[in-house]
This record gives C-alpha cells, sequence and structure tokens, in this order.
C-alpha cells in the first residue's frame, strides 16, 4: 500500500528526491565516502551493494534532478556528486559525520582492549546489529589461561562505551583450539590480525615474531600500501581524515608519533610518501608500527592487500 497520500512540490521539498529511500542513501553514500574520482555504474552497485539495475535507474533520476554529474560517454559513463550543490554539500556533511561517528565507536571499543592485559592475539567486530536495539558483538583470541579473566575486565570497561553510543556490547571468546571458521570478509578486525587461512596470517600466528621479524612484516605491508596510494590517493585523504580525529584525543607517548603521521601526510606528494613507505630508515621502520594508512583500509581493502602480500610470497 503507497503510503504517500498527497503530492509535494519537488521545488519546495528536494530532499524527497534526493534521499528518497534506503537505497538512495546508500548510493549517495557510496559517490560521498568511497572516492575521490568519478565512479562507474557497476562500480557504484558493488560499493553500495545494490543491483545494477536499480543503480542505472537510480543514477539516471538523480542526474536529471542535477544532484550527480555524469562524466565521459556511451557505455563508460561515470558519475560524480554534485559538489557546487547546497543541499548536496549538506548531505556530505551528514554522510561525514554519520562515518565519524562509527570510526569513533570502533576507536573507543579499540583503546579499551588496548588497556586490558595481557594483550590478546587478536579482536574483531564478529556481528553488527541489523536493528536498533541489537548487540553488536565482539569476538576475541586469547590463550586458554588469560581467557575468562581478560573477557570479564574488558566487559566490564566497555561500559563507558556503551553508556557514549547507546549501544549493548557482547564479547566472545575463543582460543585457537576452538575459534570459528570466518571468512576475512565475514569481520572487521579490531586489533592484532586474525588467524585466516592465508599463508601470511598463518606465519604470524606460527610463533612469536622476533623485532627483526616483526619490522620485515610490517615492511612487506607498507610495500603494498605504497603500490595501494598511487592508484586510489584517496587512501591519503583518508589518513589524513583518521590522524586529525587521533589528534583531538590524549594518546600519551603515541602522541608523537601521531603528529609526525599529521605532517608527512600533509607536506609529502604521493610519489615521496610512496618512498618512505617501502624506506628501510629507523625513522620508518619505527612509524610504521602506527601507520593510519592501514589503519584506515576497509576490511575488503584489508583483505585484498593481505591476499597480494600471500601471492607474492
Amino acid at each position: 500500500m503507497r503510503p504517500v497520500v498527497s503530492e509535494q512540490s519537488y521545488l519546495r521539498n528536494p530532499l524527497n528526491q534526493l534521499l528518497g529511500t534506503e537505497a538512495n542513501v546508500r548510493l549517495l553514500r557510496a559517490l560521498a565516502n568511497e572516492t575521490d574520482e568519478p565512479l562507474t555504474a557497476p562500480d557504484i552497485a558493488a560499493r553500495s551493494g545494490l543491483t545494477i539495475q536499480w543503480t542505472r535507474k537510480a543514477l539516471k533520476r538523480l542526474f536529471q534532478s542535477g544532484f550527480v554529474l555524469r562524466v565521459g560517454g556511451g557505455r563508460k559513463h561515470q558519475y560524480e556528486l554534485n559538489r557546487s550543490d547546497k543541499l548536496v554539500k549538506a548531505v556530505l556533511k551528514l554522510f561525514q559525520a554519520e562515518k565519524n561517528r562509527y570510526e569513533e565507536l570502533l576507536s573507543s571499543i579499540k583503546e579499551e582492549i588496548e588497556k586490558q592485559s595481557p594483550y590478546p592475539h587478536s579482536a574483531w567486530v564478529q556481528e553488527f546489529p541489523r536493528e536498533y536495539g541489537e548487540p553488536l558483538v565482539i569476538g576475541l583470541l586469547h590463550e586458554t589461561r588469560h581467557l575468562s579473566k581478560y573477557i570479564h575486565q574488558l566487559r566490564t570497561a566497555l561500559n563507558r562505551v556503551e553508556r557514549k553510543f547507546d549501544l549493548t556490547l557482547e564479547v566472545s571468546g575463543y582460543t585457537k583450539a576452538d575459534i570459528p571458521r570466518f571468512g576475512a570478509d565475514e569481520v572487521t578486525l579490531l586489533y592484532g590480525i586474525m588467524p585466516f587461512p592465508d599463508k601470511y596470517s598463518r606465519e604470524m600466528h606460527a610463533k612469536p615474531l622476533t623485532h627483526k621479524e616483526k619490522n620485515q612484516h610490517m615492511l612487506e605491508l607498507s610495500r603494498k600500501l605504497a603500490e595501494a596510494i598511487e592508484h586510489d590517493i584517496s587512501l591519503v585523504r583518508r589518513a589524513k581524515e583518521h590522524v586529525q580525529r587521533m589528534l583531538k584525543k590524549d594518546h600519551g607517548s603515541a602522541t608523537k608519533d601521531i603528529k609526525e603521521w599529521r605532517d608527512i601526510l600533509e607536506s609529502y606528494s604521493i610519489r615521496r610518501l610512496s618512498r618512505f613507505l617501502t624506506s628501510t630508515s629507523e625513522r620508518a621502520n619505527r612509524l610504521r608500527q602506527s601507520s593510519p594508512l592501514f589503519a584506515i583500509l576497509s576490511t575488503d581493502e584489508r583483505n585484498q592487500l593481505l591476499k597480494k602480500l600471500g601471492e607474492d610470497e
């Protein structure tokens, strides 16, 4: 049954056309947050979880309304938001606020995880709530002798995060013997490296790493990051935003490194940044341990990076 009983003017109420449905919001979010470059309709459909048919129809409507611009011609049409439109500017701020809130939530959970000791091998978001009131489930991998105590400590510490975000958080603990067989694209990593069935992760969990071995693993990751930023410069913008948010809080002794990353990201060209990421200097080795470029990767982006790393070994 159609819920609308009277029509409204497009001129007076253009947000009806701009936002419209959840699918519209998903499409606009992909154009707003995913990249600084125009995207094709199939790319937008993939990034927003929509069918290609619906995406093409929605893009046509938004293009006709002036909210979306079309670049190129023929079957290679690309689309981008009309960032000069006042309403689009307002919507961009709304999406940025949404993104900031989500990243602040994950950052708050990470902080509580890192405050407890002894540290777990890894921690991840195992299940996101689909509806308001459902819990967010955190999974963690720890030694059998520490697991029960650590879960108790973490659950108590997470009460602060629950109150701040009006959200229920649950914790599921595992040992290496009983950890579920998650796919790398099924969870969001919060701490450490998940023991997924790829060569890189197996090596990271096979035995404790020496300082030299850890530096080598981080260098290999940074080499792949250097390749990634040359193909997608939006990673640098996202890293800058991440660092600025981090500097709004006191991170103790880590603040110095965060400020160094801020200065590097603000002043280095892509070419110079790429060279720094692959450098073996003392400074590069030290700062690699807190790289914001790895921290801002989405689950899919991180999985692709680790997959390429495994293919090269």
